[in-house]
């Protein structure tokens, strides 16, 4: 057996020794692996930061107010990071970091980190994040990642990278998720290049940064209050809902719902998340019911026909937490459900004692954990869940992709070794059942950008290993027609069922 690989010999360079909680969170937590140690913190003379104009600080201290605050309060950065060694005053030069023998540089700051280079084995390292010009340009993604450097002169490259949907209203709600969840990056791609050494670094894709500057001044600050503006009228005049359909026979996806029948729920809930199953010849729909007076979600259950009529739907599982998302599968002649369960931090599984309205809980999957929309897959060798996370208390769980794995689906549910897998709010949050296509693994998911439930992207399964996981998005379901949104569909014998997001007037 080979021995472990040492841990990675890391040095942070900062512009002063107070940075960013959010900042020094995330490597208190990478210090604490098993994988990576701080050899040094070195506190490096950095650029003084030119004040906002008063303009900027107005509209900062507004959108704060309104929609709260990032978490930016400044901490003593050697205080709460343990390390081996301290340099700052005038008292040391780079040439003092040398016996140290790092491994990674990371610059954090304002400085010209072109000083770092050839300090460490694996380059110079950075977060390239913003979440301010996305919002003032109105761009629907906000990215973010770490960049590295492996070289003097070298083009860096993206050691970790993720995207998410602009909250376009406010810079500082936007930029409260994207540093929450970046917290988790410098831990994530520590741990890879530990895995994985100097090869990997070399094969990620080249960074290109062309955004510019230009969200200054008063035009972008008058764009964000006309959206404001324009979601407040859109509020006032609509009923945003999102409904059911279904559909007998095949063919492709229409995403205007033609040949659809529609089932629209009564105002004051919404419907969603439909799973589809045939039994003895009858077909059903079981559902998310949300009452949006309780705030909480139950699972429902209606029956349909090819003639296109629906039973009054009655409610099938409820509990003092929120469900929805019931995912249906039958195995070894019983039927089951993995409703989700994120509220209470649990996947549990439900057996079906007395069809339909009568669920046993047979197994608490997994605990301690806040994941949306597990889906199960059956492969050759053992059980897969499919589930979405969100890191620390976090709120967005459209962004990032986590994968389990079991010999038995009641057995002993493991983490994949690269979770999360994928960190993309374009295709990552699970959109239905698995199914195979032309001999291959197709995965639906949703498409969360620009908005939750924009669309549904169809993704095909490269390689699936407790190891490994890459995919590739074969098509795209955008809707049209007065559809605004996608997010989940299924099917069972001819049956399809989907769900859509619409809006009606108030008046």
């Amino acid at each position: 057996m080979a021995p472990p690989a040492r841990r990675l010999r890391v040095g942070l360079f900062a512009d002063a020794r107070r940075q960013p909680c959010w900042l020094v969170e995330a490597f208190a937590k990478a210090a604490a692996a098993d994988f990576c140690e701080v050899a040094a913190i070195a506190v490096v003379a950095g650029a003084a930061a030119s004040p906002p104009a008063a303009l900027a600080r107005a509209y900062g201290r507004l959108d704060r107010w309104a929609f709260g605050a990032e978490p930016c309060d400044p901490l003593d950065l050697p205080a709460a990071v343990p390390h081996r060694v301290l340099l700052e005053g005038e008292g040391w030069s780079v040439r003092d970091v040398i016996p140290l023998r790092l491994d990674v540089a990371f610059a954090l700051g304002d400085f010209d980190d072109r000083l770092l280079d050839g300090l460490a084995r694996y380059g110079v390292w950075r977060y390239a994040l913003d979440g301010e010009g996305e919002v003032a340009r109105g761009e629907p993604l906000t990215g973010a990642g770490i960049t590295v450097r492996l070289a003097a002169g070298a083009a860096p490259r993206l050691a970790y990278e993720s995207w998410s949907r602009t909250y376009p209203l406010s810079v500082a709600r936007n930029r409260r998720a994207l540093l929450i969840k970046a917290t988790e990056f410098a831990h994530r791609a520590l741990r890879e290049a530990h895995r994985s050494g100097l090869g990997w670094l070399e094969q990620c894709r080249v960074f290109k940064n062309g955004s510019g500057d230009p969200h200054r001044g008063l035009k972008p600050i008058l764009k964000i209050g006309s959206r404001i503006a324009h979601r407040g009228i859109e509020k006032a005049l609509s009923v945003e809902q999102w409904s059911l359909a279904f559909r007998f026979g095949s063919g492709e996806l229409d995403p205007r719902l033609e040949g659809f029948t529609r089932i629209l729920p009564p105002g004051d809930r919404d419907w969603a998340d439909p799973f589809a199953l045939e039994k003895d010849g009858r077909h059903y729909v079981f559902f998310e019911e949300l009452l949006r007076a309780e705030g909480k979600g139950r699972i429902a259950m209606t029956e349909v026909d090819a003639s296109g009529r629906w039973s009054t739907p009655v409610t099938v599982l409820e509990r003092d937490y929120h469900v929805s998302y019931p995912f249906l599968l039958e195995h070894q002649g019983a039927l089951y459900m993995v409703p989700e369960t994120a509220q209470k931090r649990t996947v549990e599984l439900y057996r079906c004692t007395e069809f339909p309205s009568r669920w046993k809980l047979e197994k608490v999957l997994l605990e301690g954990v806040r994941l949306v929309d597990p889906t199960l897959h059956r492969g050759p060798d053992r059980w897969w869940l499919f589930a979405n996370g969100a890191p620390g208390e976090s709120r967005v769980f459209d962004d990032e992709l986590y994968l389990y794995h079991a010999r038995e689906l009641l057995g002993e549910w493991q983490p994949h070794r690269r979770n999360p897998v994928k960190s993309d709010a374009r295709s990552t949050r699970p959109a239905g059942r698995t199914y195979w296509r032309n001999g291959a693994l197709h995965r639906p998911a949703q498409i969360c950008a620009p908005r939750f439930g924009a669309g549904l992207a169809i993704q095909r399964v490269l390689r699936l290993t407790p190891e490994d996981y890459a995919e590739r998005q074969v098509a795209r379901v955008l809707p049209q027609g007065g559809i605004l949104g996608l997010h989940t569909v299924n099917r069972a014998g001819p049956l399809t069922v989907i769900d859509a997001f619409a809006a009606r007037r108030r008046i």
